[in-house]
């Protein structure tokens, strides 16, 4: 069975929305790009000890090799879909393997970048995770005031670090 035209010029971009749209439902929390363990001004905001830092750069090179392999075999698979995507002779089935091995392969990178933070936050005090938190979403707040035009992204009285509410 062929796949019929309309699917195939914007099925992709269907499947893609789908795909991206997915994988924010399930991510983990959201924690400052980088080796933000290793940023003095960011480490003395949240008090860090050099024990901690030390802690937590051990987990990172522990998950870091698996995580770029994941990442490397997500990208594949997603090029793969994108090319059978674009192929008018694709079978239906065939794109249908192919969504699920892009799907399994985000699960699994997703999954392991989740269990490295968890192992990062049981190095952090409750306190200390909360703060990084509530920095990273004051890190996107501005970022959106800047994007959308309202100033510099700084507020004249910026609130004060207080505990996020729980459940997140």
């Amino acid at each position: 069975m062929k796949t019929p035209r309309f699917f195939a010029r914007f099925g992709f971009a269907a499947v893609l929305l789908l795909l991206t749209a997915s994988a924010s439902v399930f991510a983990a929390p959201d924690v400052p790009d980088g080796k933000w363990w290793k940023r003095p001004r960011l480490a003395a905001l949240i008090n860090l000890t050099p024990e901690q830092s030390r802690d937590i750069e051990k987990i990172f090179v522990r998950s870091r090799t698996r995580l770029i392999d994941l990442k490397a075999d997500l990208e594949k698979k997603e090029v793969a879909l994108q090319s059978s995507m674009e192929d008018q002779g694709v079978e239906r089935r065939t794109v249908e393997k192919q969504i699920e091995a892009v799907e399994n392969a985000r699960a699994e990178l997703q999954k392991t970048r989740a269990v490295m933070i968890l192992d990062m936050k049981q190095v952090l005090r409750p306190d200390q995770w909360e703060r990084l938190l509530r920095l990273q979403d004051d890190v996107r707040e501005r970022r959106l005031m800047r994007k959308e035009g309202r100033g510099d992204g700084y507020e004249a009285n910026p609130r004060p670090l207080q505990p996020r509410p729980r459940g997140n």
